[in-house]
């Protein structure tokens, strides 16, 4: 990971469906934290000019304190080095329900023991949003 380009996120006080359009070419969400805060991830001086964009239109938004841009493309060449690891790693079924932040829903045993799954982990949106509000049972 060490090796990869540094990148950017930036914590924005809007919803997804708010923040989707005015993200520039380059730049996703990374995170739904909660129904009217995401995290955008991308290169440095994307994620710059969003900030700056947002700024003027007084929309909070501050810079994370991170090395990388995490949950973004930016972290695709890493994914099949961890597969690799993750892979000779015995994987159980939870004993405890465990949401996924990935599908936003129970954590399945397929999922639980997938070596995919857990590679990808970092590359996909964390989705904690979907679960304010909702039934965890």
């Amino acid at each position: 990971m060490q090796a990869l380009p540094a990148g950017s996120m930036l914590s924005v006080r809007l919803s997804a469906d708010e923040l989707l359009p005015k993200l520039p070419d380059g730049v996703v969400i990374a995170a739904e934290n909660a129904p009217g805060l995401c995290v955008a991830s991308g290169p440095t001086e994307l994620v710059a000019k969003l900030e700056a964009e947002l700024t003027a239109a007084n929309v909070a938004a501050r810079k994370l304190v991170t090395s990388h841009a995490f949950h973004s493309s930016m972290m695709d060449p890493v994914i099949e080095p961890l597969a690799q690891k993750i892979a000779a790693v015995k994987l159980s079924p939870p004993k405890i329900k465990i949401m996924s932040t990935v599908t936003a829903q129970w954590l399945t045993d397929a999922d639980a023991t997938s070596t995919r799954y857990w590679a990808e982990h970092l590359r996909l949106p964390v989705r904690f949003a979907p679960f304010q509000g909702g039934s965890r049972t």
